[in-house]
C-alpha cells in the first residue's frame, strides 16, 4: 500500500485553441476537465500500475466533491477533511504558437486548524498499513510549514517511509527532516543547493538529505541517486500531446517500482518509461499501462 497526499487538488482543465491573442477575446474550440493535484495523478497513476493506493487530501467545495468522485470512479481510495470552500482550478492551454502547454494555477482554498488535525489523522490511520507515504504539490493557504516535521514522526513511529515532490519553502522545510526520498526538477534542486552544477552532481549533493533522490532535467531525462550510485534515464517521445503530469507520472512508477521488488536500475527506468507515457496520452496527468510497457523497452539507463 502506498498513500499518496495531495495537499492541493484541483479540477485540472484544458482549453483547446487555434491561437491566443494577449488583451484579446479568445474562444475555446474544446474543454476537458480531468481529476488533478500532483497527488492525485500520483495516486491514479500507482492504480493503473497495479498499485494499492490511497489518495489524502484537503477536499474542498463542490469542485473537491467531484475529484474525489472521479478517482472513486477509478477505483482509488479517498480520504481526508472537508472543506466548505471550493478547490482549485487549473489551466493548462493547448495552442498554437508560444501559448502551447502555458499553465494557469489558482492558490487553493484556506485551510483551518481543525482541516490539519483532521487531515493528520487520516494519515496516522493510512500510514499504518502503508510501505510508504508521498506527499506531493502545493500546499493551500493555512497549512504551517512545520507539517513536514508531523508527517516524518507519524512516518517513523509507523517504520513508514516519506517520500516529498515539493517546491520552495516547503521543499526546504521537508529535507529539514530527512525523508526517505525526494522528486524534483532541475530548478528546484539549484535553489536548494544555491549553486548550479551538472545535474549528476546535484543529485549527488542531495543525497544528504535523503536516501533516494529522483532529479528530472526536462527532456535530459531523469538522474536517479541512491547510496554511492548516480543513475541516468532517457526515453525520448516524438509526439508530445502535454508535459502535464508528467513528473508526477514518474513519481508514480518509482514507488511502485522501488515497493514492487525491482532493483534500483529497473525503478529508473519503469519511472521514466512512466513519465513518458504521461506525455502521449490526451488525458491530463494520466497514464495507460500498454503505453509504460512500451517506453519501458524504449528507455535507456547508464551509470554515471
Amino acid at each position: 500500500m502506498i498513500a499518496a497526499i495531495c495537499p492541493n487538488p484541483s479540477v485540472d482543465k484544458i482549453y483547446e485553441l487555434d491561437g491566443f491573442v494577449p488583451g484579446a477575446v479568445n474562444r475555446c474550440n474544446n474543454v476537458r476537465a480531468y481529476p488533478g493535484g500532483k497527488g492525485v495523478h500520483v495516486g491514479l497513476a500507482l492504480n493503473e500500475l497495479g498499485s494499492d493506493t490511497e489518495i489524502i487530501a484537503y477536499w474542498g467545495g463542490p469542485s473537491g466533491k467531484w475529484i474525489r468522485e472521479k478517482c472513486l470512479e477509478k477505483g482509488v481510495k479517498c480520504s481526508g477533511p472537508v472543506l466548505e470552500e471550493w478547490n482549485r482550478t487549473c489551466i493548462t492551454f493547448l495552442s498554437n504558437g508560444s501559448f502551447q502547454n502555458t499553465e494557469i494555477l489558482e492558490t487553493g482554498p484556506m485551510v483551518q486548524t481543525e482541516h490539519t488535525v483532521e487531515f493528520l489523522n487520516s494519515v496516522k490511520t493510512v500510514c499504518k498499513i502503508s510501505d510508504a507515504v508521498c506527499v506531493s504539490g502545493s500546499w493551500p493557504d493555512g497549512v504551517p510549514l512545520d507539517i513536514f516535521n508531523q508527517l516524518q514522526t507519524i512516518c517513523k513511529f509507523q517504520e513508514t517511509d516519506l517520500w516529498v515532490d515539493a517546491s520552495g519553502e516547503y521543499l526546504e522545510a521537508a529535507l529539514a527532516v530527512k525523508p526517505f526520498g525526494i522528486h524534483l526538477n532541475r530548478t528546484e534542486a539549484e535553489q536548494v543547493l544555491n549553486e548550479k552544477l551538472n545535474s549528476a552532481e546535484m543529485a549527488r549533493k542531495l543525497l544528504n538529505y535523503c536516501n533516494v533522490v529522483a532529479l528530472t532535467d526536462g527532456a535530459d531525462g531523469l538522474y536517479f541517486g541512491y547510496g554511492n550510485t548516480i543513475l541516468h534515464s532517457t526515453c525520448a517521445v516524438d509526439n508530445v500531446i502535454s508535459t502535464v503530469g508528467s513528473g508526477d507520472c514518474l513519481t508514480a512508477g518509482l514507488l511502485y517500482s522501488w515497493y514492487g521488488g525491482k532493483t534500483p536500475a529497473e525503478a529508473a527506468r519503469i519511472a521514466t518509461a512512466c513519465g513518458a507515457a504521461n506525455c502521449i496520452n490526451p488525458d491530463l496527468g494520466m497514464i495507460r499501462k500498454e503505453d509504460v510497457d512500451n517506453f519501458i523497452k524504449q528507455t535507456i539507463i547508464k551509470e554515471i
